[in-house]
């Protein structure tokens, strides 16, 4: 991989303790970038950690993660490779076939070809991508359908890009006494927190006792706009603050696309919130339309459900339960790990 950003962490936290106590060896090479260093944490003590310090020159840096890349396939038994990032991914491909390795891939593109696609190269990388990464279709994809249409036809295997931390699915519901919309903005981006903020001057001029909480880092030009809003902002440290915050919430609100799998939302149900969300692709790939949350296509739409969810209790709590339950069915860390082994399993 480049760097384990917030999307990569969220995969191999859960991923790298599900291979430990599968008693599988584990190697993940990867950019020292000092922003991200702090996730390294969250994955097992168990994993070989191969680190490649972060370089200034991109050509340099590449050829540098290509090396250590190349230097691990020789040099160890593979039962499966895992290519995490759009770039990462080529290079890895790069090095697996210099290598000669034949052994199953996965693929994660963690919604990487989204921030490419600012810079205009999304169209070169996906074409260069194609042949590299699957060559002889023994490549799986994570969550093709969060991902460009460019990968359609590509095997996949059903695994998701992260497993619910067990701190949403024990937290106690205490909704607060007023009513409290809150969102997730631990991997959000800018638009996110626009729309929360204008949402909430909307709805919070209605009604003055509805109130708004974001959770998690935020940068400063979006943190004043969400003070501005009478937003409430809580940098929560990690997914037990975070629950327990979620917990006193009334409604969960996503007003803004997801990049890749939409990890939040799923987080949502498990404390078991009614959720209100733009319908998108990544979004419906979470939520059923009208039972285990709404989806909607306009912030009018957004505002008319908060409203009903707001005025009717027992339709909160039915989408609730209905949440929680489909949560703890598709997302907890067992039926993750289920799949992950099924995806790195040879064929046959």
């Amino acid at each position: 991989m480049g760097c384990v950003t917030d999307e990569v962490r969220g995969f191999l936290g859960p991923a790298t303790n599900t291979l430990a106590r599968a008693g599988c060896d584990q190697s993940v090479v990867m950019i020292d970038a000092l922003r991200y260093r702090h996730h390294i944490a969250g994955l097992h003590e168990s994993v070989e950690l191969v680190m490649v310090p972060s370089i200034r020159n991109p050509i340099r840096q590449w050829r540098a993660l290509g090396s250590a890349c190349r230097e691990v396939l020789a040099s160890v038994s593979l039962q499966a490779i895992h290519l995490h990032g759009l770039w990462s991914g080529l290079i890895g491909a790069h090095a697996v076939r210099t290598v000669g390795v034949q052994v199953p891939t996965v693929f994660s593109p963690h919604a990487s070809h989204s921030a490419a696609a600012s810079r205009g190269i999304t169209t070169l990388a996906l074409a260069l991508l194609q042949p590299a990464l699957h060559p002889a279709r023994r490549a799986n994809i994570v969550n093709p359908a969060s991902e460009s249409p460019t990968f359609e036809s590509w095997r996949a295997g059903g695994l998701i890009e992260s497993a619910v931390s067990d701190s949403f699915f024990t937290v106690a519901r205490r909704e607060a006494r007023h009513p409290l919309i809150v969102t997730c903005g631990r991997t959000q981006g800018a638009r996110h927190s626009e729309l929360f903020a204008q949402l909430a001057v909307l709805l919070g001029g209605e009604d003055p006792c509805v109130s708004f909480n974001w959770l998690g880092a935020v940068d400063d030009v979006s943190r004043a706009r969400l003070v501005a809003a009478n937003v409430g902002v809580f940098d929560v440290a990690d997914d037990a603050e975070c629950a327990a915050r979620l917990a006193a919430g009334w409604i969960y609100l996503a007003p803004a696309a997801t990049r890749g799998f939409a990890l939040h939302l799923a987080e949502a149900m498990a404390a078991g919130l009614p959720c209100v969300a733009l319908d998108c692709m990544q979004h419906r790939e979470v939520i059923r339309d009208g039972e285990t949350g709404y989806l909607c296509k306009t912030s009018g739409d957004m505002m008319e459900c908060i409203a009903t969810l707001v005025d009717d209790p027992a339709l909160r709590s039915r989408i609730s339960e209905a949440a929680r339950r489909d949560a703890t069915r598709r997302f907890v860390e067992s039926e993750f790990g289920a799949k992950l082994l099924a995806a790195y399993a040879p064929p046959g």
